[in-house]
């Protein structure tokens, strides 16, 4: 039996020490007696700790021109989150129960004390955290405060993967697409479980659908506190209401389901959605837990004319070849763990609106709340989800010792664990443009499958998600990139780029003419955000003076220092609004273009995926299809339309 006590309702109170202050009283009861550089203020779970002091004025607010440095110093300090324990838990405890508080993430590492004790410390933010409060709980503890402490560094776009072993979103450190703002803080759920007797300890559920015959398969997996319960599954939804007497030996079943609706890619009618729940039961105890699912068919087939030794990347869904239409999804925020869902439905809502179906989940960040997934499995999208690897340019091969290759590992099985019952996950990646050797110091030869680490994490794919591909990398094939001078010889497989062009629009036609490669995974063509943007975020001059355009690359430099050719080439003879009106025009022209090119080659070639989809800060110009404030840019419609079986 579990209860369940959901910390997100709980009154959080912030506080902000020097490096180590927090441990120099012992007593977390008289925390109010030390002294912090940031006394308590109120504090969101899930949220950062940069939210909680923009909320407080104790910060601006970092989307405003340059102003995000003035809050970098939050990196450099410890930061603790205390909330009072719930009444009933210490009920609980008394009468039997084990108490374990439970974290989706805790962004990045440090440690969990009950009044007085610590309870344990974690390190890295890509797994869930679990802490035993028992004793502590029973020995009268009334609070429990999360701490964290000392973060990495060096973990920004620009370095050597082989010596990133820090388990945390890469991105926050700056990009191109952002400058340096790290998070801390605690993403994801937040809660107090106490369990007593009759426990189901794990649910583990797959799904497949079979076009022909319209039927359904479930493979499921229980295990509970006690083999000889009595277990039953019941699943109900769309023209199904069924019932079975289940195993719980810990081991792998199936279960044929005939008459299911197949779970569709953005439907215009409710999604065909299922719950399937398990009971357990023993005398009068009993436990239950229940996942929602969908039935759909997910294969692989080669492309028309393929290569020699080309992975299948025709998609049959349903038993019908899709196009691959899509974006690469980055955070909506740096501090992810202020993402909202309402967030989320302003991006998925204006993906759907374009009718792009995938979202490629990049691996520089994490993994996203547990209600993007439910929200992408109601609104079909399909996610192929990277592992939180990426590149480095000075050299892009992950360390392959046997520690990090288990730590990897890990992250895979806790991401499947996690993740594998949602119907929108069709891929499985190792992470984004990793090499296959350490010279390879451009990446042009990608990863491969059977290198450690990505050896170790395809083996946990191939054990617990054994009917979802995984692929070592994006991209992945003999090259890593397109060059016109190797069109033509069976070499460009899924690649990557181009994403900027210096040269004439009639060049950038010819290469796409030209292309021969089975599916492009990322492409990109910078355009200048909405004027309007750039004026809410103090990102645009008074003037068009050659002193103003000068100011304006200074302030631009911040956060698109990669993307400024377009601006350069500004002449100053017309107003910055118009040369944001046509900068936004030759993305529209060119990308669309470009998405053209690729979807008349369907089958032969697979798919065209954006890069990127939306802007995590407001970029005076980058290569995103959304703004910041997720308004959708004119080449997003390009696009769009381009892809479209209509294009």
């Amino acid at each position: 039996m579990k209860q369940r006590w959901d910390l997100s309702e709980a009154e959080w109170m912030l506080r902000g020490w020097r490096q180590n202050d927090w441990r120099w009283e012992t007593s977390f009861a008289r925390i109010e007696s030390k002294t912090p550089e940031i006394s308590g203020i109120p504090a969101r779970v899930p949220g950062s700790v940069r939210g909680a002091l923009v909320a407080a004025g104790i910060v601006p607010s970092p989307y405003d021109g340059v102003r995000s440095r003035e809050s970098e110093w939050i990196e450099n300090r410890h930061w603790t989150y205390t909330a009072a324990i719930p009444d009933g838990v210490a009920v609980a405890a008394a009468a039997g129960s084990r108490i374990v508080l439970r974290a989706q993430s805790l962004d990045y590492a440090g440690s969990v004390i009950v009044d007085d004790d610590e309870v344990g410390t974690w390190t890295g933010a890509m797994t869930p955290q679990s802490f035993d409060l028992t004793d502590a709980v029973l020995a009268g503890g009334t609070t429990v405060t999360i701490a964290f402490s000392t973060l990495p560094d060096e973990l920004g776009q620009i370095g050597w993967t082989s010596r990133i072993r820090a388990w945390k979103a890469r991105f926050n450190y700056g990009w191109d697409w952002t400058p340096r703002i790290v998070q801390v803080g605690i993403p994801g759920s937040l809660e107090i479980e106490a369990t007593t007797g009759l426990v189901i300890e794990r649910f583990d559920v797959r799904t497949d659908f079979d076009p022909e015959s319209g039927r359904g398969s479930i493979r499921y997996r229980v295990a509970t506190t006690a083999g000889e319960a009595a277990v039953a599954l019941t699943l109900d939804g769309p023209g199904v209401t069924a019932s079975w007497e289940a195993d719980s030996d810990g081991e792998w079943h199936e279960l044929d389901v005939p008459g299911v609706e197949p779970w569709r890619v953005l439907p215009t009618e409710v999604q065909s959605l299922y719950t399937l729940a398990v009971e357990a039961t023993l005398e009068r105890d009993s436990d239950r837990r229940s996942v929602r699912v969908g039935f759909r068919s997910v294969r692989w087939t080669p492309t028309l004319n393929a290569p020699d030794g080309c992975e299948p990347w025709l998609l049959q869904l349903n038993g019908e070849p899709l196009f691959m239409a899509g974006v690469n999804w980055v955070p909506i925020r740096p501090d992810y763990a202020d993402v909202t869902r309402q967030d989320y439905l302003v991006r998925l809502r204006a993906y759907r609106e374009l009718g792009f179906s995938v979202l490629r989940i990049w691996g520089g960040a994490a993994r996203e709340a547990d209600e993007f997934y439910e929200l992408c499995d109601e609104m079909g999208f399909l996610l192929w989800q990277e592992l939180p690897l990426s590149s480095s340019g000075l050299d892009n091969l992950p360390p392959s010792d046997a520690e990090f290759a288990a730590q990897l590992a890990e992250i895979a099985e806790a991401y499947v664990c996690a993740l594998a019952h949602h119907p929108s996950i069709f891929l499985w990646g190792g992470g984004n443009e990793l090499a296959s050797n350490a010279a390879d110091n451009s990446g042009s030869i990608p990863a491969v499958r059977d290198q450690s680490p990505l050896a170790e994490a395809g083996a946990v794919f191939a054990r617990e998600d054994p009917g979802r591909r995984f692929v070592p990398s994006s991209p992945s094939g003999p090259r890593a990139l397109a060059f016109p001078d190797d069109f033509g010889k069976g070499l460009h497989h899924d690649v990557h780029g181009p994403w900027m062009h210096n040269g004439t629009d009639e060049e950038w036609r010819r290469y796409w003419d030209a292309d021969d490669a089975v599916l492009r995974s990322e492409v990109g063509f910078d355009g200048a955000s909405r004027y309007d943007l750039l004026s809410a975020h103090d990102l645009v001059g008074p003037t068009a003076t050659a002193e103003d355009r000068s100011r304006l690359a200074d302030c631009w430099t911040h956060s698109a220092a990669w993307l400024l050719q377009s601006f350069r080439r500004w002449s100053g003879r017309g107003t910055l609004r118009e040369w944001v009106a046509a900068d936004q025009q030759r993305q529209a022209d060119l990308l669309g273009y470009a998405a053209a090119s690729a979807r008349r080659r369907f089958p032969r070639c697979a798919g065209f995926i954006v890069w990127m989809g939306h802007d995590a800060y407001p970029m005076p110009t980058s290569l995103s299809l959304i703004d910041f404030d997720g308004v959708i840019k004119p080449a997003a419609w390009s696009v769009s339309k381009a892809l479209s079986d209509e294009g």
